[in-house]
């Protein structure tokens, strides 16, 4: 991979996790974002958002797993958070249905 291929894949993940951090922002709350709302090439939901269940970090990402996707990173650099990290290889059908799991 070249240095105009290497930026593009690196426009496109960043632009994946934008993506999916907004369609997901009304049901997780999106830690660090910059000053403009944006995210990098990854993004953390923070799963504390439900306290007084019994759902847990854990739950969420073997649910993804149910649904045939790679457990996130957990716990990681906050407990009870999950990190999203969309590649540039993922067609938006996938990040859609990734969001709707």
């Amino acid at each position: 991979m070249g240095p105009n291929a290497l930026r593009c894949a690196t426009q496109v993940a960043i632009l994946n996790a934008n993506y999916m951090a907004k369609r997901l922002e009304d049901h997780y709350p999106i830690m660090f974002r910059n000053d403009n709302g944006f995210c990098a090439h990854e993004f953390i939901l923070d799963t504390r958002v439900f306290p007084g269940t019994n759902i847990g970090v854990m739950d969420i990402a073997k649910r993804l797993q149910d649904y045939g996707f790679h457990g996130p990173t957990t716990s990681w650099p906050v407990v009870n958070t999950l990190m999203v990290e969309p590649t540039e290889s993922e067609d938006k059908d996938e990040l859609d249905r990734y969001c709707d799991a």
